[in-house]
């Protein structure tokens, strides 16, 4: 079972780096623009030689890859291994397709502003859903690993941030001297960064219940019985008037909560609260 988890998991990684390769053709080839990371240097290398970018991908990220399987978690090496072969092959692919009618161009023509909002967006919920995999794209990411590994201080989104930040600024000198590709590579890292990082906490959140109630016993045991949860409870003791009573704290996912609402109709007495965690590790105990 866990063998077939993780080939579905590769599989998905392959299709997230497929999406990937056509987010490039639509938003940031035809706008010409250098987005984040290895593949904002294999852009301005296409751009600039009119060789396909997947092939510069590839060559750049083996030994990159090859870093990863000696430095790095091998299972990690394999999804890294996985987007970039998958990602090498789609862009190469499309290539040869016509895609002009979806390219991706403002009405004016005068600015591209806007091709790096959709693309980071697009990338952003790749990206994410390709870290809840325990994958990576590839290229700055491993290295911003390895580096992480050898000098664990540091952070590894200012690690990755700085790196990206070189790519973009040196786009500027490939794309006519002016500034307008280097601001949109920028955009697009922030955009990708903010987009992966709402949804990564989004797919962690969860929410804490409190509940002060007289009966905590049964409402406990209609919480592990019908939910298969686990519950806390603490003495609690009202401050105007002191009466003793217990508090059932409980971390549930946000599916949880209109169950366990409906539960405490059988105990009218019952004071609840509900507040998000960003992330839990919960045990029975």
């Amino acid at each position: 079972m866990k063998r077939i988890k993780n080939y579905a998991e590769i599989l998905t990684i392959m299709a997230l780096a497929a999406c990937s390769a056509l987010n490039y053709a639509i938003f940031i080839f035809p706008n010409r623009f250098a987005p984040a990371g290895i593949d904002g240097i294999c852009t301005m290398l296409q751009d600039v030689s009119g060789v396909n970018i997947g092939y510069f991908s590839l060559i750049v990220n083996i030994p990159l890859l090859i870093a990863a399987f000696i430095k790095l978690d091998r299972n990690y090496a394999v999804k890294n291994t996985a987007f970039i072969l998958s990602f090498s092959v789609a862009s190469a692919l499309l290539e040869k397709i016509d895609l002009s009618d979806i390219y991706f161009h403002t009405q004016s023509g005068t600015s591209i502003v806007l091709a790096p909002i959709a693309a980071g967006v697009i990338r952003g919920i790749i990206y994410a859903f390709t870290l809840k995999l325990n994958g990576a794209s590839g290229g700055i990411d491993i290295i911003a690993a390895i580096i992480r590994k050898k000098a664990p201080h540091f952070s590894l989104m200012n690690i990755i941030f700085a790196l990206n930040m070189c790519v973009s600024l040196s786009s500027c000198f490939v794309y006519g001297n002016y500034l307008e590709p280097a601001i949109c590579g920028i955009l697009y890292f922030y955009i990708t960064t903010q987009t992966s990082s709402h949804i990564q906490l989004s797919m962690k959140e969860n929410s804490k219940i409190e509940i002060i109630t007289k009966n905590a016993e049964g409402l406990c045991a209609d919480i592990t019985e019908e939910l298969h949860l686990s519950a806390t409870v603490l003495d609690s003791r009202g401050a105007h008037l002191g009466n003793a009573a217990k508090m059932v704290v409980c971390i549930a996912e946000k599916k949880h909560i209109p169950p366990i609402k409906e539960m405490l109709k059988k105990y009218p007495e019952s004071i609840y609260f509900v507040s998000s965690v960003k992330e839990s590790n919960t045990h029975s105990y």
